[in-house]
């Protein structure tokens, strides 16, 4: 007889690590998280407490002064840190833990590991990815930033839009087209991945004005005759795509991370609100039309929470079918974070609205969360073609 075991790696380590992802988010209060979004303060405090825990190397390899880890673990701190109030966390660690440590880990070059990855694990270095365009935006393959060989090295020419902290970022993880679509038998092929420094010559950027809180702003980026050496390139010249695959799903997942954090985070305000709350000389909690929404919307974020370790422990096994099970993740984590923030600010009632209480600053970011990484609309769009076999919509 099988003897059982912790599903999907759920056991005391994992325990611990969220314990200890607790500890560090109880440093950070709601005013330290609004000057951070709000005032775009750098989390410095919070990002040194992160790479003295071992948060920003988990997935990183020992010899690299990372932790060894995998997505399970990654995504149980950074569930755990936005349960607890640190709203953005999981843009901070999409950009950097990410962007930055995954795609070096699995593409990168044994000099690009060496250099980069110790110093993303200590916190040194930022990171961005330069991927989405005006032009193309879902779809990828579509894209018309390109890179031209000349001589030994690539010049790059395009812009990208919507690029989260590139201000911060000290190197960015450019996608560019180095064979036109013309030219390839398949229109995934003939893009590449680069190492990029988007504070070099030829390259420029500026700030979009949002209205979403973040601890990250958003930047269009233009680059004219930026000149690139052949050793930027990171992974296989010309099937960039299918490397990013191995980025842009832990992505995926490590944002539905932050949507069951932030969901739960602003339900259990709704709680201790309708707790205190008296209205006819009852705690509005203990009336149904409060209860049974909040239980609902708890049940769904569970429930996305499962599916959540289901898609991490995919990534980790390195199974085919992640792909599916990460679209799956990011539609369910988005959507039923943003449910739980939307009735969190309802039962809040005027207060709601008021950022004394916080939940409208959670509900904002959850918002955000359904479009990106990944729009609700291709994740429902990837599922039906890829799972169930529909015909191609698009």
């Amino acid at each position: 007889m099988a003897q059982s075991g912790a599903a999907f790696g759920e056991g005391d380590a994992l325990r611990m690590i969220e314990e200890t992802a607790a500890e560090v988010a109880s440093n950070y209060d709601d005013d330290y998280w609004q000057t951070v979004n709000g005032e775009q303060e750098d989390p410095t405090a919070f990002w040194e407490d992160c790479a003295d825990a071992g948060f920003l190397g988990a997935t990183v390899p020992q010899e690299y002064g990372g932790e060894g880890m995998g997505l399970q673990e990654l995504t149980a701190i950074v569930r755990t840190l936005t349960e607890h109030g640190c709203m953005g966390a999981e843009m901070l660690f999409v950009v950097t833990p990410v962007f930055g440590a995954i795609t070096l880990t699995r593409n990168g070059t044994e000099h690009q590991k060496s250099e980069y990855l110790p110093q993303l694990v200590n916190g040194e270095m930022r990171f961005c990815m330069a991927l989405t365009e005006p032009g193309a935006g879902h779809n990828t393959p579509n894209l018309d930033t390109t890179a031209e060989r000349d001589g030994d090295g690539y010049v790059v020419n395009g812009s990208k839009q919507w690029i989260s902290g590139v201000g911060r970022a000290d190197k960015m993880l450019l996608v560019a087209r180095t064979t036109p679509r013309a030219e390839v038998e398949r229109r995934t092929q003939g893009i590449t991945l680069f190492l990029a420094d988007p504070h070099e010559s030829g390259v420029e950027y500026r700030e979009l004005d949002t209205g979403i809180p973040a601890p990250e702003k958003q930047y269009e980026i233009s680059f004219d005759d930026y000149r690139l050496d052949a050793d930027a390139v990171i992974g296989e010249e010309g099937n960039g795509l299918y490397h990013l695959f191995e980025t842009v799903n832990p992505e995926r997942i490590v944002g539905a991370a932050g949507s069951i954090g932030t969901g739960k985070c602003a339900l259990k305000r709704a709680v201790d609100y309708a707790s205190e709350r008296h209205v006819f000389d009852a705690p509005i909690g203990s009336h149904q039309a409060i209860q049974h929404p909040i239980a609902d919307k708890w049940s769904h974020l569970e429930a996305a929470e499962q599916l959540l370790k289901k898609a991490a422990w995919q990534v980790d096994a390195e199974d085919r079918d992640a792909g599916a099970a990460a679209n799956m993740a990011k539609l369910r984590g988005s959507e039923a974070g943003y449910d739980a923030c939307d009735f969190a600010v309802q039962v809040h009632g005027g207060n709601g609205l008021s950022e004394d209480y916080f939940v409208v600053d959670l509900w904002k970011q959850s918002r955000l969360a359904t479009i990106a990484p990944g729009s609700s609309q291709m994740m429902r769009n990837h599922i039906a073609e890829n799972v169930l076999g529909l015909p191609r919509s698009y």
